[in-house]
Parts: C-alpha cells; sequence; structure tokens
C-alpha cells in the first residue's frame, strides 16, 4: 500500500534525525497486517470505514530541500461494512466533486525517544483536503523497533467535518445524526532487509 510506504519514509526521516544517518533498501511492508480506517460515532451507534486504495509520491530529500510527500486517499476506496453507509460517507465527502482526500507533509516538528518504553514519537506537520478545503494539520505517530529491520508505526489524528465544511450526514428524518468528530487511525509494520544507522550521541544518555 502506497500510503503505508509513506510513513515508513517519515519514519526513517526521523530515525534519521536522532541517529545521524539512516538508509534503508528492500522496505517490505506487512500489509497483511498494517490498516488506516476512520473510526465515527453518531446518537445511535459507532461505526469504522476501512480504507483500501491510495496513492503517494515521495520525493527524496537533497541536501537543499526535505522530503516531499503527498498522498491520496481515494474516498470511494473506504469500506464501512455496509452499502448504505459507505454511500453516504461518499456523498457527504462530495466523491462526485472531490474523489481524493490529501496530505502533504511539510515537516517534522519534534521528535522524542522514551526510554520506559523504547519508543519514538514523532510529531508530523502538513496540510489535509478533503472536500476540497485544506486546513493545517499536526499529529503524533508513535515508532518502535521490534527487533532487527522489524518496525511498528502507529498514531491517530482527529478531525471535525465541519472543519473542512462537510456538513455531517443524517438519516430518518433526521434521528440519526452522525457527530461531527471523525478519528484517522493508522498501525502499520514494516520490515528493511537493509538498515545502516550511524549514532550520533543522541538520546543515548
Amino acid at each position: 500500500m502506497h500510503f503505508l510506504r509513506f510513513h515508513i519514509t517519515l519514519l526513517l526521516l526521523s530515525i534519521g534525525m536522532i541517529y545521524g544517518t539512516a538508509h534503508a533498501q528492500d522496505i517490505a511492508i506487512d500489509t497483511g497486517n498494517s490498516r488506516l480506517w476512520i473510526e465515527g460515532s453518531s446518537n445511535v451507534n459507532r461505526f469504522q470505514c476501512r480504507a483500501d486504495r491510495y496513492s503517494t509520491d515521495v520525493q527524496p530529500p537533497t541536501k537543499d530541500t526535505t522530503v516531499q510527500v503527498e498522498v491520496d486517499v481515494a474516498v470511494e476506496g473506504f469500506d464501512c461494512g455496509k452499502r448504505r453507509m459507505n454511500r453516504d460517507l461518499y456523498e457527504t465527502l462530495l466523491s462526485n466533486r472531490h474523489p481524493f482526500i490529501s496530505f502533504e507533509y511539510k515537516s517534522t516538528e519534534s521528535i522524542n525517544y522514551s526510554e520506559e518504553t523504547d519508543t519514538y514519537t514523532v510529531t508530523i506537520n502538513g496540510t489535509l483536503t478533503v472536500a476540497g478545503h485544506t486546513n493545517n494539520i499536526t499529529f503524533p505517530l508513535t515508532a518502535e523497533i521490534i527487533e532487527n529491520g522489524k518496525i511498528m508505526a502507529t498514531g491517530l489524528v482527529n478531525l471535525k467535518m465541519t472543519a473542512y465544511n462537510v456538513e455531517p450526514p443524517s438519516a430518518l428524518l433526521g434521528l440519526v445524526r452522525v457527530n461531527d468528530e471523525l478519528t484517522v487511525h493508522f498501525e502499520i509494520f514494516a520490515s528493511m532487509n537493509t538498515l545502516e544507522l550511524q549514532q550520533n550521541g543522541q538520546n543515548q544518555e
């Protein structure tokens, strides 16, 4: 999944900033266990929709630029488990006019290492475009090196539909009303056949 490769790119960049340099080859994503999904609720129940269609453009960093990442998630690639819910989601997000949700990476704001949990927390900045409306967005990514060459990265982002000029849907003459806030989750597992890290002394005390 291209979106998963995008997150691993950010992760490698972050590890490189911690250790000094990072070089990776042959990145393999465990697509069977990795996933991206949204969760929401209404006045009567909760729901979950998994995203299955992505595209991405990743430009590696140079001596003059940072890594450039743009991600498109197909709105009609979300599956909520019920056709009616899928249709309501597509209509709410105006998929006929704006078929993609787009994220553009801008910068890595901070990187923190926890000795207690042996994890890295990376704060990512970027812009998110939903239904043709763009906002700045900041979210944390937690990364853990499970064993040699294997990484797990997780995170979530809370969004309000109205912040993107999207009206939460309703059904049954307004008796069922979807709440404004959605939570985007990602859980990524990856391995690298080659990973070379040169420590520069940071976070080693």
